[in-house]
C-alpha cells in the first residue's frame, strides 16, 4: 500500500512540474477562439490543439521551475517541486523543456504558418518572461502584460487561425477575454506579495501593493464585461442584440461575484484566492456556455 501511495505521489509531482493543474487556463481561451471561428463545439482539430497547448504549457512551467529554483527553495509552497527536492537536476529539466517545446512546434506545422506564428510568439513570451537578462516577470506591469498577451491574445488567436485568417479575428471579443484572464491572474500575485518582498522578487503587487493589485483585478472584470455589453449593443461580431438579451444579464453578476469573493480592500489569503477564483471562473464559464448555445443555435431562439 505504501509503495502504491508513493508511486501515485511521484506521478502527481511530475504532473505538477508540468503545470497540469493550469492546462485548463490555456484550454479555455483556445476553446473560445476555436468555437467562435469554426462555429463548432467539437472537432478533431480542437482536441489536437488542446494537446499542443498542453505541451506548450508544460514547457513553460518546466522553464519556470528552472529559472525560479533559487527562490522556490525558500518558498514552503514550492516544496512539491522535483527540482527543489533534488529528484530532478537542472540539466534534466532543460532536456524535458526542449522535448516539450520541439514537440509542440512540430505538431503546430499541421495548422499552417499563421498558427505557427502564434506558437512562436507564445514561446518568445515564455522565454523573455523567465530568462535573464529580460526576466519580465520581475518587471512590474510587464509581468501582467506578458500573461495578457499570451493567455488573452495569442492563444485564442492561434485557435482562430485554424479556420479563419488572422486579420479577421474579432478584436473586441478577444480583448474582453484578455481582461477576464487578467482579472484571474492578478490575485495570484497579490497572495504572494509578502513572500515575494522578503525574497527580493519584484512584481506588480510588490511594487504597488496587494490591495491595488486586487482593485486592478476587479477593474479588469468590469472592463471585460462592459466590452461585451458594448459589443452586444452595437452588434459587433460575434455579439448581437439577441445574445445580449439572453446572456448579457450575467455580465453584471460577474462583477458583483468578483467583488464578493475576491475582496478588493484587503490582501487575500491563499484560500480566498483559490475559492474566489474557482467561483468567478465557474460563473464566467456558465456565461460563456450560454453564449455558445445561442451563438451556435443549439437551442433556436427567435
Amino acid at each position: 500500500m505504501r509503495l502504491v501511495f508513493e508511486y501515485k505521489s511521484s506521478r502527481l509531482l511530475w504532473l505538477r512540474l508540468m503545470g497540469f493543474e493550469f492546462w485548463m487556463v490555456a484550454f479555455v481561451p483556445f476553446f473560445i477562439g476555436f468555437v467562435v471561428s469554426s462555429k463548432k463545439l467539437f472537432d478533431f482539430d480542437l482536441f489536437y490543439g488542446f494537446l499542443i497547448m498542453a505541451l506548450l504549457t508544460s514547457s513553460t512551467f518546466v522553464l519556470n521551475h528552472i529559472c525560479d529554483l533559487d527562490v522556490d527553495r525558500k518558498n514552503p509552497r514550492k516544496e512539491f517541486s522535483l527540482l527543489v527536492r533534488g529528484a530532478l537536476n537542472v540539466r534534466q529539466a532543460w532536456y524535458l523543456f526542449w522535448v516539450f517545446q520541439i514537440s509542440c512546434l512540430v505538431m503546430s506545422l499541421s495548422y499552417g504558418s499563421e498558427f505557427v506564428y502564434c506558437i512562436l510568439g507564445l514561446t518568445v513570451i515564455s522565454l523573455v518572461y523567465n530568462l535573464e537578462p529580460f526576466r519580465l516577470k520581475t518587471k512590474p506591469g510587464l509581468d501582467i502584460a506578458c500573461n495578457g498577451l499570451s493567455l488573452g491574445l495569442l492563444i485564442p488567436l492561434a485557435a482562430w487561425s485554424i479556420n479563419q485568417p488572422l486579420l479577421d479575428f474579432p478584436r473586441l471579443y478577444f480583448f474582453s477575454t484578455l481582461c477576464y484572464l487578467m482579472a484571474l491572474y492578478c490575485p495570484t500575485m497579490a497572495v504572494d506579495t509578502d513572500f515575494d518582498r522578503k525574497s527580493g522578487v519584484r512584481t506588480f503587487a510588490t511594487e504597488f501593493g496587494a490591495v491595488p493589485t486586487m482593485r486592478l483585478s476587479w477593474l479588469f472584470t468590469i472592463v471585460g464585461a462592459s466590452t461585451l455589453i458594448y459589443s452586444g449593443i452595437l452588434e459587433i461580431y460575434p455579439w448581437d442584440y439577441r445574445l445580449l438579451v439572453w446572456t448579457g444579464w450575467i455580465l453584471p453578476i460577474e462583477i458583483i461575484i468578483h467583488y464578493i469573493y475576491l475582496p478588493i480592500n484587503s490582501q487575500p489569503s491563499y484560500d480566498t484566492v483559490a475559492k474566489g477564483s474557482i467561483i468567478l471562473a465557474t460563473v464566467e464559464a456558465v456565461a460563456t456556455l450560454f453564449f455558445f448555445i445561442i451563438f451556435l443555435d443549439l437551442i433556436p431562439i427567435d
